[in-house]
């Protein structure tokens, strides 16, 4: 869908001030749309050419976040459920959006919608906005014309996932918080405050510095001397990390395998992942969405190598005729109570079932887990940071002493 730049004067509703402005929308009717949702009265809309307009609409990457589908669904969920039409709806959340780069895309679901084009098949046109799973989800609650169910269903699948991840991400920036300041805390004594006793001791012949603060002291004019060839080879270390992450699947491989084996976070690695994939499952399997395609949809989903790989395993399994659950048996990564319950599933012919259990039970014990590492990782901090201010206070402390007693 093309998106042009048009430039408008308007009255404001509330104390009747002309406003002047530039927007962008498929025609000159959406843009009268979007100004009276923003309390203006049209008065004059022409289209205004620019290039800088055009490259301004390139993006990359997804536009849409995490927070920002969920909200998207629950209006579009809303309107439904008030009797609206969905070409409306979609014309309603359109015009209601004030980020530019994301009314664009509401602005293309607007126009294949309006054009008789599934929603389903409007979303599936910005893969990277929205994911294979509500793509799915959305063409089999079209197809059952239970369209309402299936965005309930998945929006509380998204807020799921969301929580948990955040749960995650909290726990995991704590301790980085931490050690960076202290990191950096460190850097400015070295560099800074340990220079000063150097000078104060060379006034006195033959005395001698405590070897802690001396330690600190060459590491100082280490970092001072060499501070060009330190901030290369840690630029040059982010961009061969950033490298190998991105095309070497050994080392993909390797960082999802450590990631599960840390201490600790090890253990939320590998909740978080088998809890995406039973929730990912259980919420097709259980609309009727054929297997092979919700193994793709929960490929997907999953950020770890190791996981990933799994699911390819188990893709191969059904292809094959065999259990999806071999794929997962005696594998390090994976608990054993969730080999077993997918393994009854598929037995009993009710996985669908079995996997929703599992999801919750993932569910429930991941918040009690993550919970139980925020409060360990508490303590543990607060010795790390007490030691570290420990030794910082006799580097800086010990001098003073020692300088006194050999005057």
């Amino acid at each position: 869908m093309k998106i042009f730049d048009y430039k408008y004067r308007a009255r404001r509703l509330k104390d009747g001030k002309i406003v002047r402005g530039l927007t962008e929308a498929p025609n000159k009717n959406m843009v009268s749309k979007f100004l009276q949702e923003q309390g203006l009265k049209p008065i004059e809309i022409y289209t205004q050419k620019s290039w800088l307009g055009d490259v301004s609409r390139i993006s990359f990457g997804a536009v849409l976040k995490e927070r920002d589908l969920i909200f998207y669904l629950r209006q579009l969920g809303s309107l439904l459920n008030a009797g609206v039409k969905l070409n409306e709806a979609s014309e309603i959340l359109a015009t209601q959006q004030t980020n530019k780069q994301i009314r664009r895309i509401f602005y293309g679901i607007y126009f294949e919608v309006n054009s008789g084009t599934t929603l389903a098949d409007a979303y599936s046109e910005y893969p990277k906005d929205f994911p294979e799973i509500l793509v799915s989800m959305i063409r089999v609650g079209e197809k059952t014309g239970d369209l309402k169910s299936a965005i309930e269903e998945i929006v509380l699948y998204f807020e799921t996932q969301f929580r948990i991840k955040t749960s995650i991400r909290q726990t995991l920036m704590m301790p980085i918080i931490y050690l960076i300041v202290a990191f950096f805390v460190a850097i400015f004594i070295f560099v800074f405050v340990m220079p000063g006793y150097e000078d104060m001791f060379s006034t006195i012949e033959g005395a001698k510095m405590p070897a802690i603060t001396q330690f600190f002291i060459d590491f100082g004019n280490f970092v001072k001397g060499n501070a060009i060839m330190i901030v290369g080879v840690f630029a040059l270390t982010i961009l061969t990390f950033t490298y190998l992450k991105r095309k070497s699947k050994t080392f993909q491989t390797f960082l999802s395998w450590l990631s599960i084996k840390m201490p600790i976070i090890g253990q939320i690695v590998k909740l978080n992942n088998l809890s995406r994939i039973a929730a990912t499952l259980s919420q097709m399997l259980n609309n009727h969405v054929p297997l092979q395609e919700c193994l793709v949809a929960t490929y997907d989903t999953l950020t770890n190598k190791i996981y990933k790989d799994l699911i390819i395993e188990a893709q191969k399994n059904v292809n094959n005729g065999d259990y999806m659950s071999q794929a997962f048996e005696h594998h390090y990564a994976v608990e054993v109570v969730f080999t077993r319950m997918i393994s009854v599933g598929e037995r009993t012919g009710d996985l669908g079932k079995m996997l929703k259990n599992l999801s919750t039970f993932y569910d429930e014990d991941s918040t009690v887990k993550i919970d139980r590492v925020r409060k360990l990782l508490e303590p543990l901090l607060l010795i790390v940071i007490f030691s570290i201010v420990v030794v910082m206070l006799l580097a800086i402390m010990l001098p003073s002493l020692s300088f006194t007693a050999q005057i």
